[in-house]
């Protein structure tokens, strides 16, 4: 590990003891789980045995005997699979945390996403609604067909229409993801329902119509502004005469102010606008997931398991996965490396980037989040260094005087989010990476 700025020897080897105690304490309360979860799987499977090898009996006795234990063995079956998910949800917090322990990355290697063709429910009551799945190809309307479609606020149902999409129309691209929810953490107003938008392989803004906002989110597109490519598909003209040009889409996209200051426009800023609210508990948008292909099964089961150990830890007081315990300090320390776009680095372990955060867990003002963790002890190439990004919450461009690191294909997973699926890239300090010979492996 190269030099911290600030950083202290002796409150390192402190710190490293107490690591010690803090990772045999929450092994304890992950056994004690473990333990409780599966004599409830014991107990409840002997009593779905029992019910199921009386069912004759009780069906002999009457009508309501019959309903009475078909009632009851549903909820025994329930009990079981619940303690049952909560008991894989043990078994991969401990692999994780073994992982985490020897400074290993656990992300996934597969997509998260399935392309299998499967049974499609689709929503054709218009043919702005296309049902659209990850894999399918379609094609990027004309220009001047999107253009009608648009509000005066350059939006179709909420949803921008950014100047940086319009160099793209007429494109062929493949559906990556649906966005039928989005987390609206720029507003704080939570999950957020959305309807007929996906996500296109590899078609993130460049920041052309922004001032040269560098964040490269993922573009957002309108089932409305696509079309499915194929023979059997014919162009259709727009219903309307548009009035706008790609100048008012630049003209929407910055506003100047009173104060002489531009604030701006675009899907990150605009984030809720068009969305309904949507409870976290709702089980219907998890459906979706899997319906459309959105999460194959075993992320999904792997996410429900670890959210199912992280409620019960919670109910019983006990210790929640991932945890990380970053430093005290009200100040956070920084290192240059100098990186450039190509360079392999290695993700810092969870041990030492827990030195380099403040009681706030940032680092010069960038969050560290627990979504990052699964990346510690990866090796990865450098695709950007970013030295400006838009401010979504005040629609303001920032210029960086730490600049923030983008990784090769390293981008939320949104398994702690409701299976999020916006696959925005992570931002990195210089600080939480290494150059791979600097260890001497």
């Amino acid at each position: 590990m190269g030099p911290i700025i600030g950083a202290n020897p002796g409150g390192m080897m402190a710190s490293l003891g107490h690591d010690g105690a803090a990772v045999d304490a929450r092994r304890r309360s992950y056994a004690k789980t473990g333990i409780l979860a599966a004599a409830a799987v014991g107990v409840s499977g002997a009593m779905v045995l029992a019910l199921s090898l009386s069912w004759r009996g009780m069906a002999a006795a009457g009508v309501a005997f019959e309903v009475m234990g078909g009632l009851a063995l549903l909820v025994v079956t329930i009990v079981v699979g619940y303690f049952a998910l909560l008991l894989l949800g043990v078994a991969i917090v401990f692999h994780r945390d073994s992982r985490e322990a020897a400074g290993l990355p656990y992300v996934a290697r597969r997509p998260r996403e399935s392309r299998r063709r499967r049974l499609r429910l689709r929503l054709r009551s218009s043919t702005e609604r296309l049902g659209l799945r990850p894999g399918e190809v379609v094609e990027i309307r004309r220009l001047d067909e999107i253009l009608a479609t648009l509000d005066e606020n350059g939006a179709f149902e909420g949803l921008t229409f950014m100047p940086e999409m319009a160099a793209l129309c007429g494109r062929t691209a493949t559906v990556f993801r649906r966005i039928d929810k989005l987390n609206d953490w720029v507003h704080g107003s939570g999950l957020r329902r959305v309807l007929d938008t996906v996500l296109l392989d590899g078609l993130r803004c460049d920041g052309t119509g922004h001032d040269g906002c560098e964040a490269n989110c993922h573009l957002r597109w309108k089932e409305a502004w696509l079309k499915r490519s194929s023979k059997r598909t014919r162009a259709q003209s727009a219903d309307r005469q548009s009035t706008k040009t790609v100048e008012t889409l630049y003209r929407i996209a910055k506003r100047h102010m009173a104060d002489g200051q531009s604030a701006y426009v675009c899907q990150a800023t605009d984030m809720s606008s068009g969305t309904a609210p949507l409870s976290w508990g709702d089980p219907r948008h998890y459906v979706r997931d899997l319906s459309t292909g959105n999460i194959r099964l075993q992320p999904f089961v792997t996410g429900v398991a670890v959210a199912i150990f992280n409620a019960f830890q919670a109910k019983r007081g006990g210790t929640g996965f991932p945890e990380f315990r970053p430093a005290a300090a009200k100040t956070s320390p920084t290192e240059s490396l100098g990186l450039r776009p190509g360079e392999l680095v290695r993700v810092r372990s969870k041990q030492q980037i827990e030195l380099t955060l403040n009681d706030k867990n940032r680092n010069r003002g960038l969050r560290f989040d627990r979504e990052m963790l699964r990346y510690c002890g990866g090796e990865y190439r450098v695709r950007a260094v970013l030295s400006r990004v838009m401010v979504e919450a005040t629609a303001t461009l920032r210029d960086l005087t730490t600049p923030c690191i983008v990784l090769e294909g390293v981008t939320a997973t949104g398994e702690y989010n409701g299976f999020n699926p916006e696959n925005e890239h992570i931002f990195w300090r210089e600080i939480w990476l290494e150059r791979p010979q600097a260890t001497g492996r």
